[in-house]
C-alpha cells in the first residue's frame, strides 16, 4: 500500500510538474509574445519618440515664426501709427488750405492730356475741333459729355467758366459730322437773344460751315417758330390761342385794356392795394408758374378777397369774370403779348393728340443751356415735347448749376436741374474744371456756396489757371472812401491799356462795378459824376435814386396821381388812406370795417383817429398833418415837401421795410425839395437820364466808349471780366435785408400771393456768381461806417474767408 501510495504521491508530483511545466511554456511563450508587443511597442515608441521631436522641432520652428510675425506686427502697427500721425497732420494741412483756398483734387483725377489717342477713331473731329476752339484741346470731361451715346437724356452739370457752351456746342456738332443726324433734328434753347446768337456763331464755326439748320435761339423765338410751323401744318389750332403780331405793340394794348377792365370790374384794389406788384405782374408771373385762370381765382379768393367786407361780388368772382372777357377781347382783337407764344404752344400740344404725336417726333435732341433758370410754363412745355421718362423718342441735352439759380423772383427754380434724374431717365456728368478765373477766386467760390450744403448738388470747381492776381476784401472807413478806392484802384489798373491813347488815359472797360440794389452805388455814382469819369449802367431805372426804392416809389406814385388824377377822387384819396393805415400794421379786415362805416370821404382826423386808435396823440397829430399837407398839395397849395417825406419815413411799417440806409438817405435827397415841383423835376430830370444812358449804352457794348461798366450781380450771370469790383457787402447790402429763412409753406403762400420772396440760400448764390466773374482781379470792398454809423459785416465774408484789407 506504502508502494502504491508512493507511486500515486509520485504519479501526482510528475503530474503537477508536468503541469507546471506546461504553465511555464505557457509562461514562457506569454511571455515571448508580451515580449514580441513590448519590442513593438518599443518600436513604435521609438517611431513616436521620433515623430514627437520632429513636432517639438516644429513647434519650436512655429514659436519661432510666431514671435517673427509677433515682432513684424508690432513693427507694422509702429509704422501703422506714424503713418496715421503724419495722415493726420496731412488732413489738417489739408482743412486748413481747403478753408482759405477751397477744396483741393488730384490733377490726374480730372485731367487726362491723353483723352484722345493718334489711334482714336474720333482724333480727326477733335484735331478740326481744336483749331476752332482756341487752339485748345477739350478735357477729359469735355470729351465724355461731347461723345455720350444718348441711349439716356444727359443732364451736365457746369460750374462756372467751365467752358460748357464750347461742349454743348461741340456736342451739337459732333452728333453732325460724326453720327450723321440731321440739323433739322437739333434745337438749341437758351434765355436771352446774347447767349443765343452767341451759340449759334460757335455752332456755325464748329460745323465749319457758313450757316446752319440746327435750331438755335431762346425759348420764346423756339417756341414760337414752333407754334407758326404747326399752323402752317394745323391751320385750325390757330383758333386755339390768342395771335400774336407785334408783342411790343400787343403789350402796350394789353395794359390799356387790362386798365379799362380793372375800372370796370373795379379791381382798383386787387392792382394797387394788395401788394407791391400790380395786377399786370401779377397776372405775367402766375402765367411763368405755370398756373391756369383757374388757379389765379383760387388765390385771389385765397389771400385777397378781404381785402374788402365780404359780399355777393367778391373780387375773386370779379377777378375770374374779367380774366374771361379780357381773353375774349384778346383773342377777337388779335391783342397777343411775348408769353402767348408760349401759352398757344402748350394749349395746342395739351388739347390736340395729333399735334402733341407731330411735335413729339419733331427732333432727336433738344439742348437746353443754363436749365436752372428753367420756369414751370417751360418746363410744362418741355414735358409735352419729351415726356418724361419714355425710352424713344427726342433727348433731352440740359446743361447748367444749381449754384448759380439766381431768378427765384421770375419763377426759376434750381429744383429742375436738381431733381431732373427723378424726371428722366438720366446720364449725368460734370465739368467742373474753371478755365476762367485765377485759383484764389475759384477757391472763395468754392468755400462760399459750401455754406448751401444740403441744398445743392455737392461739388467744388477745379483752377486751371497758374497765373496770379489779386483776390482779397477791402474795408474803407465809408462810403465815400470806398466808391473813392474803386475808381483808384480801376484807374491803375486801366492805365496805358489804349492803344495808339495818351499815357495818362485808363482803359476803363477792364473794370465792371457788382452791386445787389441801388443803396450800394448811390455814393459811387456820385462821385463818377462829380470827378467826371465816364460810366455806363446796365439796369438804368438805377439811376432813379431814391425813386427807385420800393417803399417811397410806391407812395410818390400814389401821391402824384392823388395831385394830378381827378378822375375818381375818393378812390384815390381812399388809397392814400389805406397806405397810411398799412403802415400803422392795420390789416385789410379792419380798415374796410372803417371804410363801410365812414362812408365815402374821411376826414384826415377821422382816418388819423382810427390808424392811431385814438391812444397816442403825437402820432395822431403826426397822421392829420400829413394827410392834410397831401390836401394841400391837391389843392395846389405851396408847403415844404420835405415834410411830408419826412413824417411817411416815420410810418412804423416803412421803418421795417427800409433800411437804415435808405431811409438816411431818402431823407438826405428830401432836403433837396422845396416844393413839390421840385421834387416833380427831380424825377423828371433822372428819367432824362436813363434815357440817356441808353445810347451810352449801345456805344459802350459796340465798343465806342471807354467808361467803367456798372452792373448788378443778377446781370452779370453769364458773363466774365478782367477786374470785378463786388462794392457793398455788408449786413443789408449783402445778403439783403429782406432775404429770410423760409419753410415751404411760407414760400408757396407767397408765390401764391405773386410776392416771391428772397431767401438767405439765393442770397448766397448771387455772391458766389459775382465771385467766379473775374478772370484775373477780385475785389470785395465794404464801408465800416454808413451815416456815420457802424456796419454790420456781412455773414458771407466770414464764409469766403479771404485777407481783410484796412
Amino acid at each position: 500500500m506504502k508502494i502504491i501510495d508512493n507511486l500515486l504521491g509520485k504519479t501526482k508530483f510528475i503530474n503537477e510538474i508536468n503541469r507546471l511545466n506546461d504553465q511555464i511554456s505557457s509562461l514562457e511563450s506569454d511571455n515571448q509574445h508580451n515580449e514580441n508587443i513590448v519590442n513593438d511597442f518599443r518600436q513604435k515608441q521609438n517611431k513616436w519618440n521620433e515623430a514627437m521631436s520632429k513636432v517639438d522641432g516644429l513647434l519650436k520652428r512655429k514659436n519661432e515664426l510666431i514671435e517673427k510675425m509677433k515682432n513684424e506686427i508690432d513693427k507694422q502697427r509702429s509704422d501703422l501709427t506714424c503713418k496715421k500721425n503724419e495722415l493726420n497732420k496731412q488732413e489738417e494741412m489739408i482743412l486748413t488750405y481747403s478753408e482759405l483756398y477751397g477744396a483741393i483734387k488730384v490733377k490726374d483725377q480730372i485731367e487726362n492730356d491723353e483723352a484722345i489717342s493718334e489711334f482714336d477713331e474720333d482724333k480727326g473731329f477733335f484735331d478740326f475741333l481744336k483749331v476752332k476752339n482756341g487752339n485748345n484741346d477739350f478735357n477729359h470731361d469735355q470729351i465724355n459729355a461731347i461723345r455720350y451715346d444718348m441711349k439716356k437724356n444727359l443732364r451736365i452739370i457746369a460750374g462756372a467758366g467751365s467752358g460748357k457752351t464750347q461742349t454743348i456746342c461741340a456736342k451739337a456738332a459732333y452728333l453732325v459730322l460724326m453720327k450723321n443726324v440731321r440739323q433739322e433734328n437739333i434745337a438749341m434753347l437758351t434765355f436771352t437773344n446774347k447767349a443765343s446768337e452767341e451759340m449759334k456763331e460757335r455752332v456755325i464755326d464748329f460745323l465749319g460751315a457758313e450757316n446752319t439748320n440746327i435750331s438755335v435761339g431762346t425759348f420764346h423765338s423756339i417756341f414760337q417758330n414752333l407754334y407758326w410751323e404747326l399752323i402752317r401744318k394745323f391751320p385750325y389750332i390757330e383758333s386755339m390761342g390768342v395771335k400774336v403780331g407785334d408783342p411790343k405793340k400787343g403789350e402796350n394794348e394789353y395794359k390799356k385794356l387790362l386798365i379799362k377792365l380793372i375800372k370796370k370790374f373795379n379791381l382798383k384794389l386787387l392792382n394797387e392795394g394788395a401788394s407791391e406788384k400790380s395786377l399786370f405782374e401779377k397776372i405775367g408771373y402766375w402765367t411763368n408758374m405755370g398756373f391756369s385762370y383757374e388757379e389765379m381765382t383760387q388765390y385771389v379768393e385765397k389771400h385777397f378777397n378781404d381785402l374788402e367786407e365780404s359780399n355777393d361780388y367778391p373780387i375773386s368772382m370779379r377777378f375770374k369774370e374779367m380774366m374771361s372777357e379780357m381773353n375774349q377781347i384778346r383773342k377777337e382783337r388779335n391783342i397777343g403779348v411775348f408769353d402767348d407764344h408760349m401759352l398757344n404752344l402748350l394749349q395746342a400740344l395739351q388739347e390736340d393728340n395729333e399735334v402733341r404725336e407731330y411735335i413729339q417726333q419733331r427732333f432727336q435732341y433738344i439742348f437746353i443751356d443754363e436749365f436752372q433758370d428753367t420756369n414751370p410754363l417751360q418746363m410744362e412745355i418741355i414735358k409735352q415735347i419729351c415726356p418724361p421718362n419714355q425710352e424713344e423718342g427726342t433727348k433731352l441735352i440740359i446743361v447748367g448749376d444749381d449754384d448759380q439759380s439766381i431768378y427765384f423772383f421770375r419763377g426759376a427754380e434750381p429744383k429742375y436741374i436738381k431733381e431732373f434724374d427723378k424726371m428722366y431717365v438720366t446720364h449725368t456728368l460734370t465739368l467742373m474744371m474753371n478755365y476762367r478765373s485765377i485759383a484764389s477766386v475759384v477757391q472763395a467760390g468754392n468755400r462760399v456756396i459750401k455754406y448751401n450744403e444740403g441744398n445743392r448738388i455737392p461739388k467744388d470747381m477745379v483752377p486751371f489757371k497758374k497765373t496770379e492776381g489779386d483776390c482779397f476784401i477791402r474795408a474803407l472807413n465809408n462810403q465815400e472812401e470806398e466808391a473813392e478806392w474803386i475808381i483808384q484802384q480801376s484807374r491803375k489798373l486801366g492805365m496805358n491799356q489804349l492803344e495808339n491813347q495818351d499815357k495818362n488815359t485808363a482803359d476803363y472797360t477792364k473794370s465792371v462795378i457788382l452791386y445787389r440794389s441801388n443803396t450800394q452805388i448811390k455814393t459811387m455814382l456820385n462821385q463818377l459824376e462829380s470827378q467826371n469819369i465816364p460810366f455806363v449802367i446796365e439796369a438804368n431805372e438805377d439811376l432813379m435814386g431814391i425813386f427807385n426804392l420800393n417803399e417811397f416809389k410806391k407812395a410818390f406814385l400814389n401821391w402824384k396821381k392823388f395831385i394830378y388824377e381827378n378822375d375818381d377822387k375818393i378812390f384815390r384819396w381812399n388809397q392814400i388812406i389805406y397806405q397810411t393805415a398799412f403802415s400803422f400794421y392795420k390789416n385789410k379786415h379792419e380798415v374796410n370795417s372803417f371804410f363801410r362805416n365812414k362812408g365815402l370821404f374821411v376826414k384826415p382826423e377821422e382816418a388819423a383817429e382810427f390808424i392811431c386808435n385814438g391812444k397816442n396823440k403825437v402820432k395822431k397829430d403826426v397822421v392829420i398833418t400829413y394827410l392834410e399837407d397831401l390836401i394841400k398839395l391837391k389843392n395846389q397849395e405851396v408847403i415844404p415837401v420835405s415834410n411830408i417825406i419826412k413824417t411817411f419815413l416815420s410810418f412804423p411799417l416803412v421803418e421795417t421795410n427800409l433800411t437804415k440806409e435808405e431811409i438816411k438817405w431818402i431823407d438826405k435827397e428830401a432836403e433837396q425839395f422845396k416844393t413839390w415841383n421840385e421834387m416833380i423835376q427831380r424825377h423828371d430830370s433822372l428819367i432824362k437820364k436813363k434815357e440817356d444812358m441808353k445810347d451810352k449804352i449801345k456805344e459802350y457794348h459796340k465798343g465806342n466808349y471807354n467808361a467803367l461798366y456798372l452792373l448788378t450781380i443778377h446781370k452779370s450771370k453769364g458773363l466774365s471780366f478782367e477786374n470785378v469790383f463786388l462794392i457793398g457787402v455788408h449786413n443789408e447790402g449783402l445778403p439783403s435785408k429782406r432775404a429770410k429763412e423760409m419753410n415751404l409753406t411760407e414760400i408757396q403762400e407767397c408765390i401764391e400771393k405773386a410776392e416771391p420772396p428772397s431767401t438767405k440760400q439765393e442770397e448766397r448764390r448771387l455772391m458766389y456768381v459775382a465771385v467766379t466773374r473775374p478772370k484775373k482781379n477780385l475785389y470785395i470792398t465794404f464801408p465800416k461806417m454808413i451815416n456815420g454809423k457802424p456796419t454790420k459785416r456781412s455773414e458771407f465774408l466770414k464764409e469766403i474767408n479771404l485777407p481783410i484789407n484796412q
